[in-house]
């Protein structure tokens, strides 16, 4: 067995133990952060009011860290789990790692290499204990710290702040639905100054106290209190009047005060970058330098719009307001979308886009693990290819040859998507109340590994001969003129193998499908 295994073994059921002190003082896991997570509680979903019903924000993932390349990297633990262990690979003296509080909310931590970390929950709260050397609970676990002891309200006012949709949610919950919106939002900042002041300049005095006592590092003050400044710049930079001495001057006097206390703040280095809340501010700098129109993708009933990430990437490849590392970190993010976003993005893009990062900045690891991702191919298939869960392959057109004489309806869908799965029991029931032999129904997965599709297949009992997952998705040039901009999307082909519907009825819509269905079974071959 690896000894990393072994020692990560021993300290995972050493900190599940009552004998942490055992572990002060005992080897580490060398260039490693290992957090074990005891009994630990998911805060993936944020609830807020709107009229006449409530909203879910979802949070990603659990954990976000800034890996040594600079990428945000995220992990997730097995929320109600009896224990669960995060390991964390980093050469990085000190490490920020960020828990998901309250979904729209983070609490930041920050580790140094080598350490191990208990986590016990409090109800929801997480306290963080770092088992192998000895620090302060308070600072070890400052975020959740100031919002117990400080904070005024259910999530601090610096998020508050510069996050919309909060500041929506109690525009909400207002009786008087004749208030203008925008009038509220701008009152309802302002409002906010004083107690986010409190905050603040609270934040402050406390690590000031805690590093006079020496309780916390140089290094450690140094990389809260960039984080302070970076939010706060972050957030003032949002608004788009900001008049200076007037209703934010005090919070513009803040980032003077600390400045002048700590000159090295307000320095733009590539060593900030290992801050989640720094790269927010390049990001939103980015935006504001190149406002970008937004490209809209439309289905039945639904629509979205997202930023042009391609005249993005062009835009701050030509850019001298960001330093190499800086643009390379935005390019990366930007590329990430490109490839991501298929309905947006052709295969053609896709690919010069992916050929340009490489080109632009030689970084093969950084390169091969987009071509890993999203299993990129850089020869273009007309043919979408299907495999079955028998290893047997095909392709679309090839099944719809086979099935000339009869109408198919294909679904397309994933393990993932919600919608996807909910709309199965009304398939399942639509096919049984139909009963008709010239009617196929093909499910097309657009999963990109094999092992997350079959597991699917089975909960949802669809292993019949009709369940194909698609291979070459990113590289199909049919898949491109299918313009499959969300899923479900469910398409009809009559008896002669023509796509006489690139959005039909879901299952659930049964009257509507039937008629459709129906109307393609009947009509005339010609």
């Amino acid at each position: 067995m690896n000894k990393y295994l072994i020692l990560l073994t021993l300290i995972s059921t050493l900190a599940c133990s009552d004998n942490k002190e055992k572990l002060v003082g005992q080897p580490q896991l060398p260039d490693h952060v290992v957090l074990i997570f005891n009994n630990p509680q998911s805060h993936a979903k944020y609830t807020f009011p709107t009229f006449g019903k409530s909203t879910f924000v979802s949070h990603p993932s659990q954990i976000l860290t800034i890996n040594d390349q600079f990428i945000p990297t995220r992990y997730r633990f097995k929320a109600n789990a009896l224990s669960d262990t995060v390991t964390i690979s980093t050469k990085r003296d000190l490490l920020e790692v960020k828990l998901t509080y309250k979904a729209m909310d983070e609490l930041t931590y920050y580790f140094r290499k080598g350490d191990t970390v208990v986590f016990n929950y409090e109800g929801k709260k997480p306290i963080a204990e770092i088992i192998n050397r000895k620090e302060s609970t308070e600072v070890t676990n400052f975020s959740l710290h100031q919002r117990d002891s400080v904070y005024h309200d259910d999530v601090p006012a610096i998020l508050v702040f510069e996050e919309f949709n909060l500041i929506l949610a109690k525009y909400f919950e207002l009786d008087d639905r004749t208030v203008d919106i925008n009038d509220f939002i701008e009152r309802y900042r302002i409002n906010l100054t004083k107690g986010l002041m409190e905050e603040l300049n609270e934040d402050i005095k406390v690590l000031s106290s805690f590093r006079g006592l020496g309780m916390i590092s140089e290094e450690q003050q140094k990389a809260i209190l960039s984080d302070l400044y970076w939010k706060l710049t972050n957030g003032l930079a949002s608004i788009t009047k900001k008049p200076e001495g007037e209703a934010f001057g005090e919070l513009y006097q803040i980032l003077k005060d600390l400045e002048k206390d700590h000159p090295v703040l307000a320095v733009r280095n590539d060593s900030l970058l290992v801050s989640g809340v720094y790269q927010s501010f390049i990001e939103t700098k980015a935006k504001r330098l190149y406002p970008l129109p937004k490209l809209v993708k439309k289905g039945r009933g639904s629509g979205s719009s997202i930023r042009d990430y391609a005249t993005s990437y062009d835009s701050i490849q030509a850019s001298k307001a960001f330093s190499l590392t800086e643009r390379k970190l935005l390019q990366y993010k930007n590329l990430d979308k490109i490839l991501s976003e298929t309905s947006h993005f052709n295969i053609e893009t896709r690919l010069k886009y992916l050929t340009k990062f490489k080109n632009d900045y030689q970084d093969t690891v950084l390169f091969n693990d987009f071509v890993k991702k999203y299993n990129v191919k850089f020869e273009i298939d007309d043919d979408v290819q299907l495999v079955d869960n028998s290893g047997k392959t095909g392709t679309l057109n090839e099944f719809i040859s086979a099935n000339k004489g009869k109408v198919i309806y294909v679904d397309y869908w994933a393990s993932w998507c919600a919608p996807c799965i909910a709309e199965m029991p009304s398939s399942k029931k639509f096919q049984k109340e139909m009963n008709n032999d010239n009617i196929v129904y093909l499910y097309l997965s657009t999963d990109r590994t094999e092992e997350s599709w079959q597991k699917a297949l089975k909960k949802l009992e669809l292993e019949g001969n009709t369940n194909y997952r698609i291979m070459n998705a990113d590289n199909s040039l049919q898949m491109d003129d299918l313009e499959i901009q969300f899923i479900p999307r469910y398409m009809i082909y009559d008896t002669q193998g023509r796509l006489v519907n690139k959005d039909a009825p879901r299952p659930s819509e049964s009257g509507l499908l039937k008629t459709q269905l129906m109307k393609a079974l009947n009509a005339s071959s010609n």
